[in-house]
């Protein structure tokens, strides 16, 4: 149950029991409820509790309620939060189990409650109902009561991807959860981030920031620089389980056999279509590029929509991306890292000479089709980054996105728009037989390498925090459609809020994810910005294609010497 579901159930018990007790029992004081409904309820709008607001509300006499409250905090039904350095003053907060054993009573009501009216399932309008044990349904965010008493601040850098849009949205219910001062500088702009992090752990003074959320494909290069933190013996100290994270985002946090960070999206990039309109022309979901073109064709004939398709083509790394994840598809990374077969590719590259690809028969295949896609494509597509193509689509202005999947609560969550509950999700299409892949994308938390050693492990701390289940829950409920932890994916709240939990799930165990097609080299970010402009005099200024990727391949073995 999310936040507000569950207040208001809150608030219709406590209504029943107010009853009872005036009604049959004679009895004014409901102790137990009345004080764990009130730090529950202070709990979820993130208002502090003391022993003395505890004891008021307990109606018990000052002596028995303080009482009260010491046997609930021996019984770890509450806990203590210091609130200064001298722990003399402090907070009291419901523990896990109590939030825990609260959420499974609630639930248990509103399952019986919906019952007793007939309705069950997933997919009734029924406010409170649902059919569905507590089984794997992950409670609302516990407080940390052991945040280090010297370090009180976390000084955060991240981009503007929808995770850290809800961290920002909500920054004072994340710094009253993690007890301390929450300092977020946004960074729109990846390659100033890049940048940024670069700079940052370059300099010779302490590092400006304790946590830095990384583009996956950078992995390379920040390592090479020496700008991230070996992880692997941190999170053996704090217990992380990493066995919980989607087996491709902790690979893609590592380089050469080390982790660097810990990934808080892991985000296929995907082509998302409206189902109504498919069902509506008889026009097949497609698999391939052929079917997408004859996709494209009727609904362009139908005249319904503005344009059939839109995808990221703005100049320099959106497009780049575009036509290095087409290259995949018709089979090919942008180097020749080695092919194992059925799809996959060794990412071992220092088993060979590293060699661009973009000379390869998958590069002029990855243009042409870019090429022949412009004409089913907004008037203004060369201006389209990942925002604006994916709002395009919400808007019900095309029928089809190539997109990053954590993009899609535009329209999941968005009940006014035209593809709300009308959006269906495959892996990218094929150009070659087998090769219909995604790859995975998304950010993970690092730590600067200039960060001093005595803070890590409370820095640690706070990243697992920051990617725990019930942390990973709030950000998809508030607008982030991605999880890099099974348990999350698992949860059947999660599932209902939207069909792409269950979509991404398939596909991963269909292997349709793979981890080579944004191979990270150090040069990565270079190579990828020069393509992208390169590709787009091609696409929009009509340059030779020859040339064009002659000049790719020549750009990129530079920066591979």
């Amino acid at each position: 149950m999310n936040r507000n579901e569950i207040s208001t159930l809150l608030k219709f018990v406590s209504k029943t029991r107010v009853l009872f007790n005036k009604t049959v029992s004679n009895q004014t004081i409901d102790a137990d409820w009345r004080i764990f409904s009130y730090v529950i309820s202070n709990h979820l709008e993130n208002k502090l509790c003391t022993t003395t607001s505890i004891i008021q509300v307990s109606g018990l006499p000052f002596a028995t309620g303080l009482r009260k409250v010491n046997k609930l905090i021996k019984e770890k039904k509450l806990i203590k939060r210091s609130k200064t350095k001298s722990g003399k003053s402090f907070s009291i907060h419901p523990s896990g189990d109590l939030i825990k054993e609260f959420t499974e009573y609630l639930l248990l009501i509103k399952n019986e409650f919906a019952s007793q009216l007939g309705f069950g399932g997933m997919d009734n309008n029924f406010y409170f109902g649902t059919s569905l044990s507590a089984g794997n349904i992950i409670p609302a965010p516990t407080v940390i009561t052991n945040q280090s008493k010297k370090f009180k601040r976390i000084r955060f850098l991240s981009n503007d991807n929808p995770t850290f849009k809800v961290i920002n949205k909500n920054l004072d219910f994340f710094e009253y959860i993690f007890d301390c001062q929450i300092e977020l500088t946004i960074e729109s702009d990846l390659k100033k981030l890049l940048n940024k992090i670069i700079t940052n752990s370059q300099s010779n003074l302490k590092s400006k920031f304790d946590i830095v959320a990384f583009n996956i494909p950078w992995i390379g290069q920040l390592v090479n620089l020496n700008c991230l933190t070996p992880l692997d013996k941190h999170v053996e100290k704090i217990g992380l389980n990493l066995n919980d994270f989607h087996y491709s985002g902790i690979r893609s946090s590592s380089f050469k056999k080390q982790l660097f960070g810990i990934p808080i999206e892991a985000i296929p990039d995907l082509l998302f279509y409206r189902k109504d309109l498919f069902q509506k022309y008889g026009i097949k979901p497609p698999v391939n590029y052929e079917e997408l073109f004859t996709a494209c064709k009727i609904l362009k004939s139908a005249n319904e929509i503005e344009s059939p398709i839109s995808w990221p083509a703005r100049k320099g790394q959106p497009l780049a991306t575009s036509f290095i994840l087409a290259m995949a598809n018709f089979g090919k990374p942008y180097i020749n890292l080695r092919y194992i077969g059925d799809k996959f590719y060794d990412l071992d590259s220092e088993k060979i000479t590293l060699r661009a690809n973009f000379l390869s028969d998958a590069a002029f295949q990855a243009a042409e089709m870019l090429k022949e896609l412009t004409s089913y494509s907004p008037q203004n597509i060369s201006s389209h980054s990942n925002d604006e193509c994916v709002e395009y689509y919400s808007q019900g202005k095309s029928a089809m996105v190539f997109n990053w999947s954590s993009r899609a609560h535009l329209f999941e969550l968005n009940k006014n728009s035209p593809a709300y509950n009308k959006t269906s999700y495959l892996p990218r299409p094929a150009g070659r037989p087998s090769f219909q892949v995604s790859p995975i994308g998304g950010f993970s938390l690092g730590i600067p390498s200039n960060v001093s050693d005595e803070k890590i492990p409370s820095i640690m701390a706070n990243i697992r925090k920051f990617v725990s289940p019930e942390i990973i829950k709030y950000y998809i409920e508030h607008g982030s459609l991605t999880s890099p932890v099974f348990s999350v994916v698992n949860d059947p709240e999660v599932r209902a809020l939207s069909p792409i939990f269950n979509e991404i799930d398939k596909m991963e165990k269909d292997e349709k994810f793979v981890e080579w097609a944004r191979y990270p080299l150090p040069t990565y970010s270079n190579i990828i910005e020069e393509v992208g402009n390169k590709i787009f005099n091609y696409l929009f200024l009509n340059e030779d294609l020859n040339s064009t990727l002659e000049s790719c391949q020549e750009t990129a073995q530079k920066y591979l010497k």
